[in-house]
């Protein structure tokens, strides 16, 4: 498995010079981009409004796999823990921010705070009395 993962871990890191120099963005904004476009995929696939934990958590292990590639592919400039620390606090700011304000600005409807309709005047809501026969 430790083979898998840093074979996974270098074939990624070739695949996020490789996009770094084609976006022309630097490796900041990639985190940042980044985060946000998981954030949002996983919101869709999971059905999920993006305030979601579990949206959020898979961002979280998608940067940590990130940073685990970083310290064994020795990516340049980024195979130190400060750089790691950097980048974590990068990429995990917007999702963070995301999660307690879309809790706090637009709560979820739960039953107690859906509103009950009002009772109908016209009494459709009882029994057709049963007509007399004669």
């Amino acid at each position: 498995m430790q083979e898998y993962l840093l074979y996974l871990a270098e074939r990624w890191i070739g695949c996020k010079i490789w996009l770094i120099e084609k976006v022309g963005l630097t490796n900041d904004a990639m985190h940042i981009h980044g985060s946000l476009m998981i954030l949002f995929v996983s919101a869709m696939v999971l059905r999920r409004r993006p305030d979601s934990l579990w949206c959020w958590f898979i961002v979280f292990i998608a940067e940590l796999f990130n940073e685990y590639a970083d310290l064994r592919a020795n990516a340049p400039g980024e195979a130190t823990l400060d750089a790691s620390l950097h980048d974590l606090y990068n990429t995990m700011f917007w999702p963070t921010v995301i999660l307690i304000l879309g809790r706090f600005l637009f709560p979820r409807k739960t039953p107690e705070r859906q509103r009950v309709p009002a009772a109908s005047r016209d009494l459709a809501h009882q029994p057709l009395e049963q007509a007399t026969t004669v």
